[in-house]
């Protein structure tokens, strides 16, 4: 396929942005990133009642198209802005979603959803790994480094004291034998970190302003192994694209929804992580396979719709 202009469109969230830069990196072709901004009226609306109009958004009219385009997009607030862009170009525009976009599924071309949202369309992609745009140096392992990864709370997952205390006990433990790269996440609870800040032990960094892919993708690629709390299946699936040995750390598991246990339950069967426990044994992972499999699957849902093809007239 002859490379194609692509513009990508989200609220410019560091994870949003990591999916669809991700996405446009896999398909192969420059992009143009476009941070949209919705109207405050409309910001906290559910998808559905937001409207696919230009009116709704400050800026989407600074968007223009005037050759075949990929329009890639993420996020709820994107949703009626690609529906929009898609009406007013028409055949000028294949519009992708990365995740369930909520509303009429048929206005999109493409939507690529996580396997364990169990989303089956003539028109969808399932993805068993998140999307991102990290870049990996596999060569630049060090065998005595460990990344654990922290989340923070959601709606699933409250990170209360007695989880806080299991994970300051857990670094603690580990920094005794290897050397603990601390990478919390901006929901880490401020309490956890200030614990952190304040524990006396060279074998311990904490990275606290760590939100660049260049600097996450060092460590990810550096790290003998990651230790990854598992309230994050975005975090979990970057682990796992290093090739290192990713071990998903559990907690509060009353709450734990059962489309998050799919996802765990998928990737532990397939070798591609395992349950964290004190016996850190380590184990090889490839996704050769996987990647060039998913390239293709979407290259060829773009191929199939021949009035886009970029050899058709």
């Amino acid at each position: 396929m002859t490379n194609l202009r692509i513009i990508t469109i989200s609220e410019g969230v560091a994870g949003m942005r990591s999916q669809i830069e991700g996405l446009a990196n896999l398909i192969g072709s420059p992009y143009n990133n476009f941070n949209i901004t919705i109207k405050s009226f409309f910001k906290n609306l559910p998808v559905q009642l937001i409207p696919a109009r230009d009116f709704a958004y400050t800026n989407l009219k600074e968007i223009k198209i005037k050759e075949k385009t990929i329009l890639i997009s993420c996020g709820k607030k994107s949703v009626k802005a690609s529906i929009f862009l898609k009406k007013k170009y028409k055949s000028l525009v294949f519009n992708i979603h990365i995740q369930d976009p909520k509303t009429q599924h048929n206005l999109f071309d493409l939507i690529i959803c996580p396997e364990h949202d169990n989303l089956n369309k003539s028109n969808s992609i399932s993805t068993l790994l998140a999307l991102h745009n990290i870049n990996y140096n596999k060569l630049a392992k060090s065998e005595d480094t460990i990344n654990f990864i922290i989340g923070g709370s959601n709606k699933y997952f409250g990170f209360n004291e007695k989880t806080q205390k299991k994970i300051l006990d857990e670094i603690t433990y580990l920094s005794k034998s290897y050397k603990i790269n601390v990478i919390p996440s901006r929901r880490t609870p401020s309490g956890l970190l200030k614990k952190l800040e304040v524990i006396k032990s060279d074998s311990i960094i904490l990275f606290s302003n760590l939100f660049n892919p260049k600097g996450y993708g060092d460590l990810l690629s550096k790290a003998k192994l990651h230790i990854v709390t598992w309230d994050s299946i975005s975090m979990i699936s970057e682990a796992i694209f290093s090739e290192s040995s990713t071990f998903v750390y559990s907690f509060e598991n009353r709450s734990c929804p059962t489309r998050y246990q799919n996802f765990y339950n998928s990737i532990i069967v397939k070798n591609l992580a395992k349950f964290y426990s004190r016996d850190l044994n380590t184990f090889n992972v490839s996704l050769n396979t996987y990647n060039k499999e998913l390239k293709t699957k979407i290259l060829n849902k773009i191929e199939s719709h021949l009035w886009f093809r970029s050899d058709a007239s």
